[in-house]
């Protein structure tokens, strides 16, 4: 019980391979993803 569980917190790159390059390419919010975003997940509303 002394151990504690390791956690992964975001701040080092895993797994990337020495022949990946990273992608700086600027993200692109769509209005589809926007919407999909501010929507509750459990409403009934078909037409939001």
């Amino acid at each position: 019980m002394e151990q504690k569980p390791v956690h992964y917190d975001g701040s080092s790159q895993l797994g990337l391979a020495t022949n990946e390059t990273l992608v700086n390419e600027p993200f692109q919010m769509t209005d589809e993803m926007r919407s999909n975003i501010g929507r509750n997940p459990y409403s009934l509303d078909t037409n939001a």
